[in-house]
């Protein structure tokens, strides 16, 4: 059975929540007779940048056969761009093909110029939808071939509402003010990470226990702070990666109640006078692990010891 993230993932403008002038500017531009070629989507992790790719791409009427959406990561490199570039000039089964980059401030910068010319000039039926958490690494030429929308984090206000459009239709509007705030608490502006914690406890009757499954999920515990110790530590990678695997092997807790502990973690080192490599290493953490779990706070973890090796 489907989680209530992926149940109530919004699938069209009126139902996506928040953000309201970035969504009246895209139903304005998307009416267009010809519409932008590049729309260039940031705002933190879980803040709905890659729903809203979804869901230009539906606007534009896009078939599934003609949409790629694929993780920058993996095609950064110049190999991986031009080959996108080249499969570009196919013609869609439908009126449209469109690529949905995420994670776009990993492609490199090579990369990056190899694209400006597929961004700003490509064939009438194509378009590109980038999502990034850190616009800053994007070069200024990228970034002004598109159209540039920034979301914000969800208000409380925004979040309320969703919770309670969810538990009416859940039929659970019993659930109380203090679980529901508490919720948004932990949630930190994020749709996808209130709809995640009020999976866990929607079914749970009592308040107390609730609030009990709440703080457990949104507390780091002494494994995880094992973690940040080494991961911040001044040790060899590889003696790095060697400790973190002992940790992650005998780690209990799931890998997004994990991630947010570490990245506050780190967020707080770099307050306190951290290095950029702690910067580059909280951008291993940034993207939510509820799909890929345990296996994806492992790799997070392994990027962050090798990285710039």
């Amino acid at each position: 059975m489907a989680g209530l993230q992926t149940t109530y993932r919004p699938r069209s403008f009126k139902t996506f929540v928040g953000n309201a002038e970035v969504i009246t500017s895209l139903q304005s531009v998307l009416q267009r007779e010809k519409p932008p070629s590049a729309f260039l989507l940031t705002g933190a992790g879980g803040c709905g940048k890659t729903t809203l790719g979804r869901i230009i791409r539906k606007e534009l009427g896009c078939k599934d056969t003609d949409f790629k959406e694929l993780n920058a990561a993996d095609e950064r490199g110049i190999d991986g761009m031009r080959k996108l570039i080249s499969d570009m000039k196919f013609v869609p089964y439908g009126e449209k093909k469109i690529y949905l980059l995420d994670e776009a401030h990993m492609i490199l910068k090579p990369s990056q110029e190899i694209l400006l010319k597929a961004i700003e000039e490509p064939p009438p039926y194509m378009h590109w939808i980038i999502c990034t958490t850190n616009p800053e690494a994007l070069k200024p030429t990228f970034k002004r071939r598109c159209h540039t929308y920034e979301l914000k984090n969800l208000r409380d206000a925004d979040l309320q509402r969703l919770m309670k459009r969810v538990l009416k239709k859940e039929k659970r509007e019993n659930i109380s003010t203090e679980v529901r705030n508490k919720i948004i608490e932990l949630a930190d502006g994020s749709a996808g990470i209130a709809l995640k914690l009020l999976d866990q406890v929607i079914d749970m009757d009592e308040p107390e226990r609730a609030l009990a499954t709440l703080s457990s999920a949104g507390t780091g515990d002494t494994e995880v702070i094992q973690l940040c110790r080494v991961l911040v530590s001044n040790m060899p990678a590889k003696t790095k990666w060697s400790k973190l695997k002992v940790l992650l092997k005998d780690l209990k807790t799931d890998g997004e109640s994990a991630r947010r502990p570490i990245l506050g973690y780190l967020s707080s080192v770099l307050l306190n006078n951290g290095g950029i490599e702690i910067a580059y290493m909280m951008e291993h953490f940034e993207k939510n692990f509820f799909d890929s779990g345990k296996a994806g706070l492992t790799l997070a973890c392994y990027k962050a010891c090798f990285e710039g090796e």
